[in-house]
Order: C-alpha cells, then sequence, then structure tokens
C-alpha cells in the first residue's frame, strides 16, 4: 500500500493582521481505488473521515484517521451482490444507509442503521418491494431527507399505459414509517414531465408537474403539488404565465421562513434567448402563493458575463444551489455550462438539453425512473468510458443576491473558463459555507498544472480572492465538483492519481 505523508505550505497576502494558510493532507490508496471505483464521502464521525466505495460487486466502508491514514476498511458483507442505487443519511454518530436490490422479479427496498464503526446497529429493515414486469427498470427507489434529517423518505414514480404514478413512504430516525400516499394521475410523456421531490422538516412533501413543449422541452405551464402528512388530500397550485416559457425547475425548501422558493430562467418566446430569472414563494403550510417575481437580466449584467453576444448571454446557465437567508430571501448560483461534439463531418454546439445529457426531466419509456438529485457517487462510467468525442465546457459562476421581495438586491460574477475532452469531473465547482462567507472551490489551469483557485463572496456581494491550492505531490488531477465539507473550514475533495483514486483533505485557516 503506498502512503503520501502531509503536506504544508502558507501563501500569504497583504491583509491587515490576517494571513491565509491551507493545509492539504493525501489519503493513502490501494491498488482496488482506481478509476472503475465508484464511491460518496459520508462525512466525519468519531474522528474519522468515512468513504463508502463500490469495487466492482464489493461494497466497502473505509475510515481515515486525520492524517488520510486508513484505519480500517470494512466488507460489507450483508449487502446483496446485485446491490444498486445506495443512498446515505449521515448524523455526527451514526448513519443510515437505504439500498436497493433485486431477487428474482422483486426489487427489495432496505434501510439499515449504522454506527461510526461501521457496525450494524440491528438488523436492515425492509421498507419496500416492488414487482417488476418484463423488461422493467430495476433502478425504481429514490432517497430524499429534510434539512434537519428528522425525516427521510422513500418514494418511486413509475409512468407505465399513459398513467403516472408515485408512491411515497416517510419514516423517522428509527426507520419506523409515519406516512404513506399514493397519487395516480394521466402521463403524456411527449407532454409532461415531474420535477424532483423535497422534504420539509414537518415531512410535508413537494415536487412540480410541468407541461412541455415541442421545441426543445420549454416548459409552458407549471403546478406546484404538496402534502402535509396524514391529509389525505393533495394541494395542487397552478403557475401559468401568457407568453412566459420557462427553463428546468429548482424547488428550494425554506423551513426557517416557512416557504416553498420555485426558480427558473424564463424566456418571453419560444424560440428565444433567456430573459431573466421567474422566481415564485409559496407558504410550505397551505401552499398559497405569497409573491411571483420576474427578474429581468439587464444588459449592463450581460456585458460582465458575455463576449460580446449580450442577446444569448444566459443561454447556457445552469441553475445550481440557492441558498435561504434569514430575512426570507436567498442567494442563488448558476453556471455557465455547455458541451459541443467534435467527431463527425462538422463540430455541432450541444446543450444540456440535447441528446448527450437528454432533457433534464425524464421522459422516456421505462416504467420507472428516480430522482437524479440525490445521486452523489462518483460514476465513472459516465465519463472516463465515454466513446463520443465531447468537448465539455464550464465557464462562468453567476451569483445573485435577493431581498424578502424577490428584488435582485446585488449580482455578481466569478470569472473562469474550463474546458476538457470527453470528460467532465475536473471541472465546475464546489461551496464551502463558513456562514460569513461563501467560497467557491475550483480547477485552474496553470501551464499544464492543476491549481486550486479559491474565491470568496461577502454578504454585501464584494468578493474576495485567497491564494490559490498549487500540489507540490506531481501527478495529483482534482475534482473539486465531487468535493464535501466535513468542518467548518475542512474539505475532502477527491481526487486521481494515475489510474488510482484519492482523497485530500484541505483545511483552511485565517
Amino acid at each position: 500500500m503506498k502512503q503520501f505523508g502531509i503536506f504544508l505550505f502558507v501563501l500569504a497576502f497583504i491583509v491587515p493582521g490576517k494571513i491565509a494558510a491551507q493545509q492539504i493532507t493525501y489519503s493513502e490508496f490501494n491498488g482496488e481505488d482506481n478509476r472503475d471505483m465508484n464511491f460518496e464521502i459520508l462525512g466525519k464521525m468519531n474522528d474519522n473521515y468515512v468513504i463508502y466505495k463500490n469495487i466492482r460487486w464489493k461494497h466497502v466502508l473505509a475510515f481515515y484517521n486525520k492524517d488520510m491514514r486508513i484505519e480500517k476498511s470494512m466488507r460489507l458483507t450483508f449487502v446483496p451482490d446485485r446491490t444498486f442505487n445506495i443512498d446515505f443519511v449521515t448524523y455526527p454518530d451514526y448513519f443510515f444507509m437505504i439500498y436497493q436490490f433485486q431477487r428474482n422479479n422483486v426489487v427489495h427496498c432496505m434501510g439499515v442503521k449504522m454506527g461510526p464503526d461501521g457496525k450494524k446497529i440491528g438488523e436492515p429493515i425492509e421498507l419496500d418491494t416492488t414487482k417488476l414486469g418484463v423488461l422493467a427498470d430495476n433502478k425504481i427507489y429514490s432517497t430524499v431527507y429534510s434539512q434537519d434529517k428528522q425525516k427521510i423518505m422513500v418514494y418511486k414514480m413509475q409512468q407505465k399505459n399513459q398513467q403516472f404514478t408515485i408512491v411515497t413512504k416517510l419514516f423517522d430516525t428509527n426507520l419506523l414509517m409515519l406516512d404513506s400516499t399514493r397519487m395516480v394521475s394521466p402521463y403524456d410523456e411527449k407532454r409532461d414531465a415531474y420535477s424532483d421531490l423535497y422534504v420539509t422538516n414537518e415531512g410535508n412533501f413537494v415536487f412540480a408537474r410541468l407541461a412541455l413543449t415541442n421545441y426543445r422541452r420549454k416548459i409552458s405551464g407549471i403546478e406546484i403539488i404538496t402534502r402535509k402528512p396524514g391529509t389525505k388530500d393533495f394541494i395542487t397550485k397552478p403557475l401559468s404565465f401568457e407568453n412566459k416559457f420557462f427553463d428546468e425547475i429548482k424547488i428550494k425548501v425554506d423551513n426557517l421562513n416557512k416557504h416553498y422558493i420555485i426558480n427558473s430562467l424564463y424566456y418571453d418566446k419560444q424560440g428565444g434567448n433567456v430573459s431573466g430569472l421567474f422566481t415564485s414563494v409559496l407558504n410550505i403550510n397551505d401552499a398559497e402563493i405569497k409573491k411571483i417575481a420576474f427578474n429581468y437580466f439587464q444588459d449592463t449584467l450581460r456585458s460582465r458575463i458575455s463576449d460580446g453576444l449580450y442577446k444569448s448571454a444566459f443561454d447556457n446557465l445552469v441553475i445550481q444551489q440557492a441558498i435561504v437567508k434569514k430575512d426570507g430571501g436567498f442567494i442563488l448560483t448558476a453556471e455557465d455550462n455547455y458541451s459541443q461534439e467534435r467527431s463527425g463531418p462538422s463540430n455541432s454546439s450541444w446543450d444540456r438539453y440535447n441528446y448527450l445529457y437528454n432533457s433534464p426531466y425524464t421522459t422516456n419509456t421505462d416504467f420507472y425512473y428516480s430522482n437524479p438529485s440525490y445521486n452523489g457517487f462518483y460514476r465513472p462510467l459516465n465519463n472516463f468510458n465515454n466513446a463520443q468525442n465531447v468537448r465539455y465546457y464550464y465557464d462562468n459562476i453567476l451569483v445573485l443576491s435577493f431581498d424578502s421581495s424577490m428584488a435582485i438586491q446585488w449580482s455578481n460574477i466569478l470569472p473562469k473558463k474550463q474546458a476538457d475532452d470527453d470528460n467532465d469531473n475536473f471541472l465546475s465547482y464546489s461551496l464551502m459555507n463558513v456562514g460569513s462567507e461563501i467560497h467557491f472551490i475550483y480547477v485552474e489551469e496553470d501551464r499544464n498544472k492543476q491549481i486550486i483557485s479559491n474565491q470568496s463572496i461577502f454578504p454585501d456581494g464584494q468578493i474576495k480572492r485567497y491564494p490559490t491550492l498549487k500540489s507540490r505531490e506531481a501527478g495529483f488531477e482534482f475534482m473539486p465538483r465531487l468535493s464535501k465539507q466535513v468542518g467548518y473550514r475542512e474539505l475532502i475533495i477527491p481526487c486521481v492519481y494515475r489510474t488510482n483514486i484519492a482523497f485530500a483533505k484541505v483545511d483552511f485557516f485565517e
């Protein structure tokens, strides 16, 4: 087993009374930790950093100490070989693992509570089962949980015979079922789609039913569907506007202010360019619409993010995160993201609605489909073995701050340009929220060497550029987009070393 020690480098810049520094600690790894391994960073428990690894048919928990040396590596022998779609809900001193496996023509959804040492606390519990038909997709169940992690929901969505069915089961922190629902509605795969599903701290859930146009799957109508635990009926609130069309719908649960925040880029005509941001705020308790706003992107903002193409400046923008504020407002981040096919007789520009990515909403003919938002795994088959000759672009980051009336308070741009061929694992960025500022961590190229850029934005919109993280260990390639914040100023960033996967613990000091 190859080991890497700790190195510390201090980068200082002139800020009165402050010195900024970072410490990078690389993990050790073995021959099985290769690029074909799936993984998920669970977090810090009992002074160890816990990482789940799926190595071929084996399911493993690896425990790293503060020096990122492996204290132990445990194979989860109770997990069947044909297990897929594993989700984790983590707490300071235990975690739940919710997994699916198929036996004959039945898919079983199981849940098990596990301690910080990786040992089971009790036996796995069967949460639900589904009998499959011929040629049905077996990736059925999705897992979501509330912000305080006191409510866990397992659900499945099915489309069959022009009907859409959603079944949900709500559990507490002992995996005791609190509530279950079933909703059936007409479905047209060419016209209908459904958004991700979210759960509030009270156990309410919310999702959106969408009416799609033929032109690039734009949205012409939105219905917000909610339900409280223990109630019989679903509440449906239509959001329809004449001559307005929408992009991907993003829902944020604001537990602090008891709101649902709905965001989408909007168009003034079906074949036009992005005009601005649509926002609607609904009350969590009764789903009443509190506010609706269309914030048009002015030319001054377009000129700051574009290369002279003002009209199309936001056409490749993808909404990423919404961070709620105590006053009822929020901060929104979005990234300029597109791809281009480079094979064939001519280069053609593609974006997130092409056949490479499909639509952001599932409209295929599989019997079942699942929510993609909580799939936190690194899955190498999506990228390393991609047979297409595709170039990925991840460019500027737009940050907008909204007050409680949904008016834009300030806007700022974090300029960056990233591109890679057939692989986007090393592109995009991650957030580190320390309360007083939000850090944006991403890779930049410097003379064919990777450096990690660290810029932060403050509550008033001011940007501060911190010293870059330059690795003195040759050969490590960082994947910030797949990183996880495991402490107040601490990140675990996956990286590739030759053909192996390693993990870098980065501590940020002031």
